[in-house]
This record gives C-alpha cells, sequence and structure tokens, in this order.
C-alpha cells in the first residue's frame, strides 16, 4: 500500500471503500453486476457488500436493474447492479480528488508496461488524461509481442492503482498497419486527448501525415 492510498484509507474509512469509490468514479457511465464489482475491485464478496451499501447510502452510487447474462447461461436474466450516481452533488470534486491522489501517470504506466518486453509505442488516453468514458487507457505496439507478459504488467498496474484498465496490445507491424488504415479503435485513441510516452517506429509521423 502506498502512502497516498494510506491516507486515504485513513480518510475514507478503509482501503476496500478507497478502491470502490477509484472504481465507480473512473467508470462514471458504465453498469456492474455486484460479482463484477468484487471481481474487478479484487474485494471478497462480504467485504464488498459492506462498501458498496456504505457507498449507496452516501448517494455516490445508486442501484440499477440490468438485463445481462450470467456466466455460463444462454439467457440474459434481470439482476441488480451499481452505477455511479452523476447527480451527486460533489461529483466532480470527488474525481479530480481521487485522480490527484492516485498514482495515474505516465511513470508509473512505463514502470510496469516495460516488464513486458522491448516496447515501441506506449500511448496514454482515457484515465490518463482524464476522459474516464473513452474506448482504451492504454494503447501499445511490440515486435515480439508477448500478451501474457503484456497482461501481467496491466494487471500489477491495476493493482497499484486501484482501477481496471483498458488496454489493447498489437505486434508493431500490424499497429503501424492499422494507423495508415485509419483503423477505429486507433482512431479512438489518437483522435482524442492523449499522450505518447513512447515512440520509436515514428507514429507521431504518420498521425502528422494524416492530417496533411
Amino acid at each position: 500500500m502506498t502512502a497516498a492510498t494510506d491516507s486515504l484509507a485513513i480518510l475514507f474509512g478503509s482501503q476496500a471503500r478507497v478502491k470502490l469509490l477509484r472504481f465507480f468514479l473512473f467508470n462514471p457511465s458504465r453498469e456492474f453486476t455486484f460479482d463484477e464489482i468484487s471481481r474487478r475491485a479484487r474485494l471478497v464478496r462480504r467485504t464488498a457488500r459492506t462498501e458498496i451499501n456504505a457507498l449507496e447510502r452516501a448517494g455516490v452510487i445508486k442501484k440499477k436493474t440490468l438485463l445481462t447474462r450470467p456466466e455460463g447461461k444462454k439467457r440474459k436474466v434481470r439482476m441488480q447492479g451499481f452505477t455511479l450516481n452523476a447527480k451527486f452533488p460533489q461529483l466532480g470534486s470527488l474525481q479530480t480528488f481521487f485522480f490527484e491522489t492516485a498514482p495515474i501517470d505516465g511513470k508509473t504506466l512505463m514502470k510496469h508496461i516495460r516488464k513486458a518486453g522491448a516496447v515501441d509505442l506506449l500511448t496514454a488516453a482515457g484515465i490518463f488524461t482524464r476522459e474516464f468514458d473513452r474506448r482504451l487507457d492504454v494503447l501499445i505496439s511490440m515486435k515480439k509481442l508477448n500478451e501474457h507478459k503484456v497482461e501481467t504488467a496491466i494487471r500489477s498496474l491495476e493493482s497499484e492503482i486501484g482501477i481496471e484498465i483498458r488496454y489493447a496490445a498489437f505486434n508493431t507491424d500490424d499497429l503501424l498497419y492499422r494507423v495508415r488504415m485509419y483503423d477505429k479503435l486507433t482512431r479512438d485513441v489518437f483522435d482524442y486527448p492523449h499522450k505518447i510516452l513512447i515512440d520509436k517506429i515514428g507514429v507521431r509521423d504518420e498521425l502528422h501525415r494524416s492530417t496533411l
């Protein structure tokens, strides 16, 4: 636990509550079942239930009836879920506070991703630029892509900052092809606020040419 997280845990009552607050604040338009929340926030069910109830009583989150297909089932069923309460009066202030107190920055991202091997392109978007509803938070390319190592690095990052990271990783040739073909997924990153942290393959030049 980092010093900042430890201080927040004291301030907000528990580390579990801090995790859940980050989880909902950085996924503002998404809806989750209880099982999804417990799994993604890496909390035991009893703790998750206690903290979810507390956040609901405080008005930060609200219940929502979801139509979803449980794992292993063929049909969708109605289940109780939860989502961030967009009308919570201090929502903007909470998002800013939790963003600034979480290690959500390029330095932390690079530290983890470099454990996966030599990186040709690393782009931060989404939560790293306070665009919480974007499709991706991280875009990676490597000449020798090892998907297992990349996933392990991402999960390690998630554990440190306490929230889920949406990412895509490609072989470098595939990534360059997608950029040149105006692929929707890459445009969803590069057409919106983003930070290119590593660029050994000239993606900046490709993007510049595409605007001429």
